[in-house]
């Protein structure tokens, strides 16, 4: 049985579509040496250039992520990507962490249990790392996943200061005083997070565990006492998709049409369609900024701008 691999799958939908090398290289940016590298699967395109290679092609990111090999097992590209829920949920909870530490640096209590989130935050991603490097994934070798995935140390400063400066201009322009909204997630740092960051902007958060007790908050509030939920997606007893669901069916119009967007560590394509397919108005990705977030609620909170 014939191997599939991405190259094999790059090359394919590459021809579907009448492309030569040259020409699908100018369109992605590239050269035509690394599309021809792709195709005989000795690098992997970066994974910036995932979305636009599947619009190119007509494809999916999951689409070029299905690597169906003799051995059945996904490839070293695809258990990277698997890993990313448990490599973002710590990130998200550093993040969060240092923006609630920023806003009450007098206090010494919050201060300490916060610096502890980071730390065992800290902790539990050198673990993962470790065990990245123990599976030898990042081997060095030629079928390495790290080939094609460098990013220089001036790229990664510029982007981060582009942030951190877009942070703080816009986190202190939007106001959503007056609004309730309802935080629905089962880790409690989680919630805290989202707290303080609502705080920024005059919003009254509140809090459910799950997506039963989201549901019910929703059907014994009065009409339109919530203005607005930030769902995680993966939560016990009923997960995001379907509180979600179930909210569009309430009988209140206000109600079922209260929006609603998702918060989750789960990125991909996939979970994007599933997300917007249930209902949900619009889909962040943990770990937030802070400024991307208070820009999304704003379209649904003020939406003339």
């Amino acid at each position: 049985m014939k191997q599939s691999t991405l190259g094999s799958c790059i090359r394919t939908l590459r021809m579907q579509n009448n492309l030569t090398q040259l020409q699908l290289a100018e369109l992605l940016g590239v050269t035509d040496k690394a599309v021809s590298k792709w195709e005989r699967d000795l690098s992997y395109p970066d994974i910036a250039l995932f979305p636009k290679i599947a619009d190119i092609l007509g494809t999916t990111v999951d689409g070029l992520l299905r690597e169906c090999k003799e051995t059945c097992q996904p490839s070293k590209l695809l258990q990277a990507f698997e890993m990313s829920r448990d490599i973002r949920m710590p990130l998200h909870i550093i993040l969060g962490c240092v923006e609630i530490i920023r806003n009450n640096h007098d206090d010494p209590e919050m201060l300490q249990k916060y610096l502890d989130g980071i730390k065992i935050s800290g902790e539990y991603m050198m673990s993962m790392f470790d065990r990245l490097l123990n599976e030898k994934c990042c081997s060095g070798s030629r079928d390495g996943c790290c080939e094609g995935y460098s990013v220089s140390p001036e790229n990664i400063e510029k982007y981060l200061q582009e942030r951190i400066t877009s942070g703080q201009v816009q986190a202190q322009s939007f106001s959503f005083t007056g609004k309730r909204i309802l935080v629905a997630d089962d880790i409690e740092i989680n919630r805290e997070i989202a707290a303080e960051i609502l705080k920024q902007t005059g919003a009254a958060a509140e809090f459910a565990e799950d997506g039963q007790i989201c549901l019910e908050k929703v059907e014994s509030a009065p009409v339109g006492y919530y203005d607005l939920i930030l769902m995680d997606v993966m939560m016990p007893n009923m997960d995001g998709l379907q509180a979600t669901r179930r909210i569009r069916q309430l009988p209140d119009p206000v109600k079922a049409g209260i929006p609603i967007i998702a918060m989750t560590t789960s990125v991909s394509e996939k979970d994007r369609i599933a997300a917007l397919a249930a209902g949900m108005d619009a889909f962040e990705e943990k770990p937030i900024f802070i400024d991307k977030l208070f820009e999304t609620i704003g379209r649904f909170l003020h939406p003339e701008g």
